[in-house]
């Protein structure tokens, strides 16, 4: 990646910071509406994370068609991203759950969901880490990788939809909250998941080159 690039991608994140949490007005319809800000950086994370759980799916599919080990390595550092994302989204509905509902965690059907999600790619990572053999574990983990991939957005989002929950379903974002959402965080949150992603399969690319030269 492109230094101007990852410089963009720098200023656009603090900016879009600065637009939360200066200029962005309360929000109506939540029990404290000042700090119900965090909803925008809650639902970006949230978002990336499936965008990161997509990726690891498609490149396990990749590697079940090509038998390449690069690609289980992006596939591996793709979930490892959806697992840190799933955490933020985690820690920030945490706070914005003490801040509207009185506690850190109600066991709320979202809540639920994700803390599920964060189990399946806990037990990922364990399952890699307990198969030596690198061609089985890259063939075991891009199908339990993809199996996860397709249920990020069905625990994430479809499930909890029609579940009785404590988050609003009828809350009315202003435009000014939608462009935080999406204009000002999402994008460069984006674009740090691919500068991320970018690092760790350099990494990985040099590591299996190094283990050719000493086959």
């Amino acid at each position: 990646m492109k230094n101007g690039i990852k410089i963009g991608i720098g200023v656009w994140m603090v900016l879009g910071l600065a637009d939360v949490f200066l200029k962005l007005p309360a929000a109506v319809g939540f029990a404290n509406p000042e700090l119900a800000r965090i909803v925008a950086l809650h639902l970006p994370c949230a978002y990336v994370a499936v965008v990161a759980a997509w990726i690891s799916g498609w490149q396990g599919w990749k590697y079940l068609q090509k038998r390449e080990l690069l690609d289980d390595s992006k596939a591996a550092s793709a979930a490892g991203l959806a697992l840190l994302f799933c955490c933020l989204t985690t820690a920030t509905g945490s706070i914005f759950a003490h801040v509207q509902w009185g506690e850190f965690w109600n066991w709320d059907p979202r809540e639920t969901s994700v803390f599920l999600l964060l189990l399946l790619y806990c037990a990922y990572f364990v399952l890699r880490g307990s198969i030596e053999d690198r061609e089985k574990r890259a063939a075991i983990c891009a199908v339990f990788g993809i199996f996860v991939a397709v249920m990020t957005p069905l625990l994430g989002y479809v499930i909890p939809k029609y579940l009785p929950s404590l988050h609003p379903k009828n809350a009315a974002f202003s435009p000014s909250y939608r462009m935080a959402i999406y204009v000002a965080i999402l994008p460069p949150l984006l674009g740090m998941m691919f500068w991320i992603q970018n690092i760790a399969v350099r990494l990985d690319r040099a590591r299996l080159a190094l283990e050719e030269v000493d086959c």
